[in-house]
């Protein structure tokens, strides 16, 4: 742009530079000589990235720097409306945009303009104090795009431009996702490579000593003082430092790269005396989580939030009824500690507190409590139970405990096969592919994180098999003893039959001691009949209804499917088949077909 006032207008002005913050008598020092003013364009040029606007300490003191700021251009009024200044406020962090209103503001002869210079360094100064606005977030993001900043601060810098000066203020290296660090250098080429006279003076706000000297590099790359005049005071145009240890400086070092600028604004002689502020109270942790081991607890945390005062040390301990127990891990600033020498089983409490250069803060409990853990003790003697090439062994639960190991011995607990054995963490389990017919002990461990337990004792002897006789070897008498009377059952049941022929001719005989002709249909059911309260059978009756404990299905070729409340089996007249009846009970059944004229003679009446 072109200004009317740059090239032809030739005034006599007095040109005040009051020396740096850094002590000189603040001497103001006026020139007899009549000059042309110095005009120059500015773009400052702030970083809001979250990295400074979480640092509620740093950046209220940054605040302060810019007001201060604004209390000079108040006091340099007319000098600054003497010179030839265009100054412009930008803000960046992901993206970069102009402060609103606050672009472009030429102070020559523009006493209104310079007020609002003044209360836009205010403004933003409040912005900083009032830290990370949602609606400034959503705008321009919360990292450190170098990129955007240079781009955004460059427009507003006149190709024309005599003295064009861009202060870039930072608190950090540019880390924005997407956009490489390699096109910085790229964007910074092709923005101020080929500009003469041009300066960008980089301001760091380095707190962070392990950081500074990366932040350095980065940003002495960035710098640039290119054949700028000199004022026509002339004070020589230089840059030295791009990186300041505290807030403060850091915005001193704006107010005098704004000073190297423009030629008309100075920093004050000497900064207002500051009251220190009084240390502020330790932060605090948060997240407490507690995790139980062989005789300790250990306690995890999130350090505090940023924007607290450095921490130098934590203090965690545990409480309970019989008194508290502090971690011995000395000093240390990880955010965990182990509590040793508790008691297992014991109910515990912990909790941590916060020390900085201020002192100690307030203790912060943990949600719950914890118990240290031990090794379990062994389980009780175990439960045994018989099935088909299969033991299912159970113990009682126990508290912390969180597998089970049960084994099986087939020679009385001297050897222990692993392939007996098995892993669970249910206080239950079947161990299959045993051998039928073979005495078997077992036994239970119980384990959790800190170790196994001892042995159970031994169970009782159990021994795996096949059927009702493998099973119970007392029952081969009774069933060689019932065979007679199932014999003589059958015989008087045919009689019966021949004798009632109304009553149909399907015999069913019940554990070779009762029978019940059930008639003859395609579908028929037999129901067993006990006494009230007792388990014994008394008879059994035909029954297709809903009290029927077996049902029979009538089948080609004089065979039966016989259905109990477990499974259906194929049958032929006259063969045994195992049944369990409503109540859970094993029995014995044996159907038998007959075909008399006679009977079917009832069956075709009815």
């Amino acid at each position: 742009m072109t200004r009317p006032y740059r090239a032809f207008r030739t005034i006599a002005i007095a040109v005040s530079i009051w020396s740096l913050l850094a002590g000189s008598g603040g001497a103001r020092v006026a020139s007899a000589a009549e000059a042309t003013p110095d005009s120059s364009d500015v773009a400052l040029v702030l970083d809001f990235s979250a990295s400074i606007l979480n640092d509620a300490r740093n950046r209220a003191r940054f605040a302060g720097a810019l007001e201060r700021m604004a209390d000079r251009v108040d006091a340099l009024s007319g000098d600054l409306v003497s010179g030839d200044t265009t100054v412009s406020l930008v803000q960046f962090a992901s993206r970069a945009r102009d402060v609103e209103g606050c672009t472009d503001l030429q102070l020559l002869n523009n006493p209104e303009a310079v007020a609002t210079f003044a209360d836009c360094l205010r403004t933003v100064g409040a912005a900083y104090r009032e830290g990370l606005d949602p609606d400034l977030a959503d705008a321009i993001g919360i990292d450190t795009n170098y990129v955007e900043a240079m781009e955004q601060g460059a427009a507003h810098l006149p190709a024309d431009s005599e003295r064009p000066a861009m202060i870039l203020f930072t608190d950090g290296r540019h880390d924005v996702a997407g956009v490489p660090n390699r096109d910085v250098g790229r964007a910074h080429a092709r923005l101020f490579d080929d500009r003469s006279p041009f300066a960008l003076l980089p301001v760091g706000m380095g707190l962070d000593a392990g950081d500074r000297d990366q932040l350095t590099a980065g940003l002495e790359d960035l710098r640039v003082v290119r054949d700028m005049p000199p004022c026509v005071s002339g004070t020589t145009f230089e840059w030295p430092d791009v990186v300041f240890d505290s807030p403060g400086a850091a915005g001193n070092a704006v107010a005098e790269a704004l000073q190297a600028a423009t030629c008309t604004f100075t920093v004050a002689p000497t900064e207002p005396p500051v009251t220190p502020a009084p240390p502020a109270a330790p932060g605090v942790v948060g997240n407490i989580r507690l995790t139980p081991g062989d005789g300790f607890i250990d306690v995890g945390w999130s350090p505090p939030a940023e924007g607290a005062d450095a921490v130098t040390d934590y203090r965690a301990r545990c409480t309970s009824d019989d008194g508290t127990i502090e971690s011995a891990e000395g000093v240390s600033t990880e955010p965990g500690a182990r509590v040793e020498g508790l008691e297992q089983g014991q109910e515990y409490r912990c909790e941590v507190s916060t020390v900085t250069a201020a002192g100690e803060g307030e203790w912060i409990a943990a949600p719950g409590t914890a118990s240290p853990l031990g090794i379990p003790p062994p389980p009780a003697k175990p439960t045994v139970t018989a099935f088909n090439s299969a033991i299912e062994i159970g113990v009682q639960p126990a508290d912390g405990v969180e597998e089970y190991r049960y084994e099986c011995s087939a020679d009385g607990g001297t050897t222990w096969e692993e392939s007996t054995g098995i892993t669970s963490a249910s206080t239950s389990a079947r161990i299959r592919d045993l051998a039928n017919g073979t005495n078997y002990v077992c036994r239970a461990f119980a384990s959790n994180e800190i170790g196994v337990s001892d042995a159970s004792a031994l169970s009782d002897v159990v021994r795996p098999c096949s059927g009702l006789l493998d099973c119970n070897p007392l029952a081969l008498p009774i069933v060689v003893g019932t065979v007679s009377l199932l014999s003589l059952g059958i015989l008087l049941a045919l009689f019966g039959i021949y004798r009632e022929r109304s009553q149909g001719y399907v015999l069913a005989v019940l554990d070779g001691v009762h029978s019940a002709n059930i008639g003859k249909r395609s579908r028929l059911g037999i129901e067993v009949v006990r006494p009230p309260g007792s388990r014994q059978v008394s008879e059994i009756v035909a029954n297709r209804g809903k009290k029927a404990d077996f049902r029979v299905s009538m089948r080609r070729g004089g065979s039966f499917r016989v259905t109990d409340k477990a499974r259906s089996q194929d049958v032929a007249s006259g063969d045994m088949v195992i049944v369990v009846d409503s109540i859970g009970v094993r029995h014995q059944l044996v159907l038998h077909a007959f075909s008399t004229k006679s009977a079917s003679a009832v069956a075709t009446r009815r």
